[in-house]
Formats: C-alpha cells, sequence, structure tokens
C-alpha cells in the first residue's frame, strides 16, 4: 500500500497539540500560585484558569489525533499495512481526512481512537472507559455518532468528484476504524460497516471487495488523487 499525506499539516497539529498541553499546565500552575500567594486577585486566577482549561483541552484534542501513540494516521496506516501497491492511502489532503483508494473505487474511513467498551444499538453508539470523564476533560474525542460521520463523509467526497472527475463514476462508501488495542467493540448492527484495528483489511480483502473499476478509470481516479498509478506487471 502507498500512503500520500499532508505531512505539514500532521506537524503544524502536532505541535499545537504538544506546547498547547504545556501552556495549558503552565495557566493552570499559575492560578494555583495565585490563589495561594494573592488569594485577592480573583480576576486573574479566574483567567489563568480559564486559559489553562482551554488550552489543555485543544492541545490534548490534537495529541491524540496527531502525536499519540494512536495518532490517527499512523494507527489507520498500520490497520492497513500489507494492502498491495493498487491501494493508495490519501490523508489530510481532501475533503475528508483519511480515503483509501482501492481498484474497485473509494473509501473514506472515520478513525476513531477510544478504549474500553463501544457498543451500537438502535441508533446509538455508547462508550464506557474507566477515567472517561477525565480522560475528555484532558482533550479525548467523545464517541459521537460515527455511522453519520461516515455518510458525511461520503457525501463530501462525492462532491470532490463531481467537481474533479463529472464524467467518472467511482463507487464511494464508507467505513468505521477503531485503532485502540484496549476496546471491546459490539457494532454488528451498526448501519456504516464497523470494525477492530486491522479486521477492516480482511473485510476490505474479502465480503468488502468492490468489482474493479477499468483501467482507464482507475488511473484517471489515483492520477487526480495525486498518486502515480503502479506501472503494469509492478
Amino acid at each position: 500500500m502507498r500512503i500520500i499525506r499532508n505531512e505539514r499539516r500532521i506537524r503544524t497539529l502536532s505541535f499545537i497539540g504538544k506546547y498547547g498541553t504545556l501552556t495549558g499546565l503552565l495557566a493552570l500552575l499559575a492560578g494555583l500560585i495565585i490563589s495561594f500567594v494573592k488569594p485577592g486577585w480573583l480576576a486573574p486566577m479566574v483567567v489563568s484558569v480559564t486559559v489553562g482549561l482551554a488550552c489543555s483541552m485543544v492541545g490534548g484534542f490534537f495529541v491524540e489525533r496527531y502525536s499519540s501513540p494512536l495518532a490517527h494516521h499512523d494507527a489507520l496506516a498500520k490497520a492497513l499495512k500489507g494492502l498491495d501497491d493498487n491501494h493508495v492511502l490519501v490523508q489530510y489532503l481532501l475533503p475528508v481526512s483519511h480515503v483509501l483508494l482501492e481498484p474497485g473505487g473509494l473509501t473514506a474511513c472515520v478513525v476513531k481512537a477510544q478504549g474500553g467498551q463501544v457498543t451500537y444499538d438502535d441508533g446509538r453508539w455508547n462508550h464506557r472507559q474507566k477515567g472517561k470523564f477525565f480522560r475528555q476533560f484532558a482533550g479525548q474525542e467523545g464517541i459521537g455518532l460515527p455511522h453519520l460521520e461516515a455518510e458525511n463523509h461520503v457525501h463530501r467526497l462525492e462532491r470532490w468528484l463531481e467537481h474533479h472527475l463529472p464524467d467518472v463514476e467511482v463507487p464511494v462508501r464508507s467505513a468505521i476504524v477503531f485503532v485502540n488495542p484496549n476496546l471491546a467493540l459490539d457494532a454488528e448492527a451498526s448501519p456504516v460497516p464497523a470494525f477492530y484495528g486491522k479486521k477492516v483489511k480482511a473485510w476490505l480483502r474479502g465480503p468488502g471487495k468492490l468489482k474493479p473499476l477499468p483501467d482507464s478509470v482507475y488511473r484517471r481516479v489515483a492520477e487526480a488523487l495525486g498518486a502515480t498509478p503502479p506501472q503494469e506487471g509492478s
């Protein structure tokens, strides 16, 4: 599998995450010091604590996505490792963060890094995890509604294709990929296929395998995505 990604965005947001978290901690420390040394300075203390909390949450969010051991771009690439060169993973370069070009079409991937237990039932996703409140307070993303995210990703990708390749029909679908190894997932009823880690690769090769596109169409899509199609026989 080949990978094309926006390295500049990853570096920039990783930097913001790391130093945003550090700034938040320093601001919280300053607020704590003020509360002991100058308890009458209520306004500076409130400002320090507010800034500290905001920076910590924003920094934690970006750290989790871009520079943690479960950074979305790396974790997804690891889950898909082993696919042949006709598969191209495009990250942070399209209206959708993670798009996999396959011989048969495009799959928009929604990446989730929650641990603990995740279940889907009757339109609702539930996430249980020890220390969940404190993790989210530190910037961990909530589970949200991944199937609706996935549907939105498909619509955005279809609009992009209509603009860049209006005369080409390309199957577009989505998948939800959970990348945390410490996860118990029960989402068989999800309207959008949801998988734990490397199981998505077995699905792509098996029940989820798409009928191959004509070679000329595949090449046009690959070129539009900025990927040079592999040479014949490679």
